[in-house]
């Protein structure tokens, strides 16, 4: 489902008709019956209308929500992306390629949303009605003016119209191994449904991809719980969207080695022994199903990955040995090409930590930029190379991510 900029469905007649004024009870007395039939047509016409109305400002109030989180994820709050602007004056009414231009020359940003925005502070709901023309001051109005939401609201996010019907998609139940919404305008609203069908393990799903849309750093944290609890997605695409260095370390986090207490090591060692036992069951099952012929395709079963624990001899002024317990995954591919991760330093803090043998593409961001020019031999080897200081060497595995820098 690619290159669609997916939106709200029309509300239902009564959510329309629960927020219209009640009727004028002398009005409805007495007419005549040719008006009546002729206001039947009124009514169903002006009942679309109201819908199509009531529609409009719910996208809109979602699409500056949306670009509200965005430049809050990258100056932290409002205050400080007015402050931003400098002296630009913020009552001068302006074109909308004026406003890009004026939007990327200070909060650096850019690309179809922002025109988008532009197009709802240029419509009704901002009294402009279609001039061509906004100004800063009715930005600065829209952004604040937009409602908190209530716990009921925050709550209803799992049921979000647009993000319920995509996670269908997800469900254990569903026979898709690749799902693709390149360009279709998510964000972390339709997320919250999402992460939560991925979360129950389709391991049917293989692929999952979400180039250039409009997911940041609250968007990748919400994916990386994702990919914590379901570790059968093989290629996860996030190319081209609003994620920085935050959201780098949110979605590498479930591949790091977890230190255990003392009292867990008992408990991880149990787990271990459980998980291959099904290993084994798991491949005693396929080796008896060898030469049975099949009519249809069979879905992809459950993976059994066994934890690794690793001891670590004792250390400094601790007698006492140290246990790491590394969680396995089918990942073999994480896609953050194009997005704006700036450090260098901490892409080379979690290039040890990575699955074995799994890809980091990094293409086209200023911190693979960076690490191109600090290390040439990234831009011409396809071998892995840990990105390993001395500290590192002591206190790192020797895997890691397999790092992709080199432009396309």
């Amino acid at each position: 489902i690619e290159y669609n900029n997916l939106a709200l469905p029309l509300p239902q007649l009564a959510e329309v008709e629960a927020e219209a004024p009640a009727p004028d009870a002398e009005a409805g007395e007495g007419g005549d019956k040719g008006k009546d039939e002729n206001s039947a047509w009124d009514g169903a016409a002006k009942s679309l209308e109201a819908r199509e109305r009531k529609r409009y400002s719910m996208q809109s109030e979602r699409l500056l929500r949306s670009f509200r989180e965005w430049v809050e994820s990258i100056f932290g709050d409002l205050n400080a992306v007015w402050h931003a602007f400098g002296g630009v004056k913020f009552d001068l009414a302006i074109t909308a390629q004026e406003f890009h231009v004026l939007v990327y020359d200070h909060l650096g940003i850019s690309g179809p949303q922002v025109l988008e925005v532009f197009e709802v502070l240029d419509g009704p709901d901002y009294g402009a009605e279609g001039g061509g023309r906004a100004s800063l001051n009715t930005l600065k109005k829209a952004l604040e003016g937009l409602p908190p939401l209530t716990e009921e609201e925050e709550a209803a996010k799992e049921e979000d119209p647009l993000g319920a019907t995509l996670s269908q998609f997800l469900a254990k139940d569903t026979v898709l191994e690749s799902f693709s919404l390149r360009q279709c305008a998510v964000s972390r609203l339709e997320l919250v449904p999402m992460v939560n069908a991925l979360v129950k393990c389709p391991w049917q799903l293989r692929c999952l991809n979400l180039w250039d849309n409009r997911i940041c750093d609250r968007g990748a944290e919400l994916l990386a719980s994702a990919i914590d609890a379901y570790r059968g997605l093989e290629y996860l695409g996030l190319g081209r969207n609003r994620i920085g260095d935050a959201g780098l370390q949110s979605l590498c986090r479930p591949f790091m080695a977890t230190p255990l207490e003392e009292d867990q090591v008992a408990g991880a060692r149990d787990r271990i022994v459980k998980q291959e036992a099904a290993a084994k069951a798991v491949a005693d099952a396929k080796e008896k199903a060898q030469g049975t012929e099949f009519n249809t395709r069979q879905m992809r079963a459950e993976v059994p990955l066994i934890d690794e624990l690793e001891e670590r001899p004792p250390s400094g002024d601790s007698d006492k040995p140290t246990f790491l317990l590394r969680r396995l995954t089918e990942l073999k591919c994480l896609a953050l090409s194009e997005n704006p991760i700036k450090s260098a330093e901490v892409v080379e803090a979690i290039q040890p930590h990575g699955p074995r043998g799994a890809e980091l593409l990094l293409r086209c961001t200023p911190a693979g930029t960076d690490l191109a020019a600090k290390r040439p031999e990234l831009l011409k080897d396809k071998e892995r190379r840990p990105l390993l200081t001395l500290q590192q060497q002591v206190a790192a595995p020797t895997e890691g991510w397999t790092l992709r820098v080199a432009p396309y």
